[in-house]
């Protein structure tokens, strides 16, 4: 077990862990399929209990190739409107479209920063971004923000796990990953809720009806 401990520390210590870390993000910012913030948690914890880079510059790197995978997600939303990717027709996605086209022009910060939080939703805001009218310039002045406090969450949840347990690094970071799922979960639920009853605000007001099953 001390052996195995070993190479995770050495693997966190060394320079590939930031080189993963950026490629994982920055796939993460435009196919949500990758563990890119499991990997801030992870070398935030490990670096918080002397077994990993240091969180300072995990926050800074992880800003900057947070937004760079956001960046690619907006240029593709430029050149290729969301709705037509066939991954993007699924429930969570279409979902995440449908909330983010009528509000991305009216508030493009607090869109950008609250659909950080949730990984189909964040892809779905970020390419309706791109191929609305919003300016690059303002896209990336609200990029900037939303990767940051993202980011700034999820190190400061890892280092507050890793100091609490300096003595057992390995439980400290189990700690702080379920805290972020457990606050990944209750923002989606949050979510849904507000997303639902928008839907159903929208088809009163058009007069539309459920349809019922036969």
């Amino acid at each position: 077990m001390a052996d195995v401990a070993g190479l995770i520390y050495a693997v966190a210590q060394s320079p590939w862990a930031l080189g993963a870390l950026v490629g994982l993000l920055v796939i993460d910012g435009f196919f949500p399929l990758v563990p890119g913030e499991t990997m801030v948690v992870t070398l935030a914890a490990l670096g918080a209990s002397g077994h990993g880079p240091d969180p300072v510059a995990v926050l800074v790197v992880a800003t900057a190739a947070t937004m760079v995978g956001d960046g690619i997600a907006f240029l593709i939303g430029r050149s290729i409107h969301p709705a037509r990717w066939v991954w993007m027709r699924g429930s969570k996605a279409q979902t995440g479209l449908l909330w983010a086209s009528g509000r991305i022009e009216r508030n493009p910060g607090a869109i950008l920063v609250g659909a950080k939080f949730l990984p189909f939703v964040r892809v779905a805001v970020t390419m309706t971004a791109g191929a609305s009218d919003l300016p690059v310039w303002r896209y990336l002045v609200f990029s900037l923000l939303s990767a940051t406090v993202y980011t700034a969450y999820h190190v400061g949840v890892a280092v507050t796990a890793g100091g609490l347990f300096i003595a057992n690094p390995f439980v400290g970071l189990a700690a702080s990953i379920a805290f972020g799922l457990l606050s990944a979960t209750v923002i989606a639920g949050i979510h849904r809720i507000v997303t639902g009853r928008a839907e159903r605000a929208r088809t009163a007001a058009s007069g539309e009806f459920p349809s019922k099953s036969r």
